[in-house]
């Protein structure tokens, strides 16, 4: 027993922040919201014969992040042809970018499942303070694992790696896709991720700390 709730007492340190981490990387990446930011403060669409506005483009990156929409395709009707918006190439690496989020989200939902077995056991037997003690050793491990987020994206980007190199894309000139996901929005989503995934730290925190709460019978502490 004493071993088992070692393991997961460890299980539980490293699950927090690997959970928060992923869900702020899928719900930065998959709402509308951070695309329409960028899209307005930068004015991206100006230029480009997309036939959407900034927030109508911003629901669609998300329709198509979530699933809904199944093509990273716009079709727009002229008076005697149908003209598609982005090429094959385009296309695939916008699909590889979703499958990429999904094994994300995948490994989130298994980290989540790990991290409340481990919260639910050490909890029935009585582990409260361990549980606090693992939480601060995950937040630990969380400010890590963001520096490396942050910063491999940084060094990537300033030895001239992109995005498109990790998805195995290769720009033609007339390409739209670099035009509407640009160095600007990668950042923008790289930065909202981060802060995503510190608000569930948070929260994950909030709970943990009040259901863990000591009693308290005259204003002292009893575990």
């Amino acid at each position: 027993m004493r071993i088992l709730m070692k393991t997961l007492s460890i299980a539980l340190a490293v699950t927090i922040p690997i959970t928060s981490l992923c869900l702020g990387i899928n719900i930065a990446t998959r709402m509308p919201d951070v695309y329409q930011y960028e899209f307005k403060a930068a004015d991206v669409l100006h230029n480009l014969d997309l036939e959407k506005d900034n927030d109508q483009m911003g629901k669609f990156i998300s329709d198509f992040m979530i699933g809904k929409t199944a093509e990273w395709q716009i079709i727009t009707e002229d008076e005697d042809r149908t003209q598609r918006s982005f090429n094959e190439n385009e296309m695939m690496a916008a699909a590889t970018a979703r499958k990429d989020i999904n094994i994300v989200a995948a490994i989130g939902i298994l980290a989540l499942i790990l991290m409340v077995t481990s919260f639910v056991m050490l909890k029935k037997y009585d582990f409260d303070k361990e549980i606090r003690k693992r939480f601060k050793l995950g937040a630990v491990i969380y400010v890590c694992l963001i520096a490396v987020y942050i910063a491999g994206f940084l060094i990537a980007a300033k030895t001239g790696h992109s995005l498109g190199d990790m998805l195995g894309y290769k720009p033609h000139e007339d390409d739209l896709l670099p035009q509407i996901i640009t160095g600007e929005l990668q950042r923008g989503l790289l930065y909202s991720s981060a802060v995503v995934s510190a608000v569930i730290m948070g929260i994950f925190g909030y709970i943990i700390y009040k259901i863990t709460e000591p009693k308290r019978i005259f204003s002292r502490n009893y575990y």
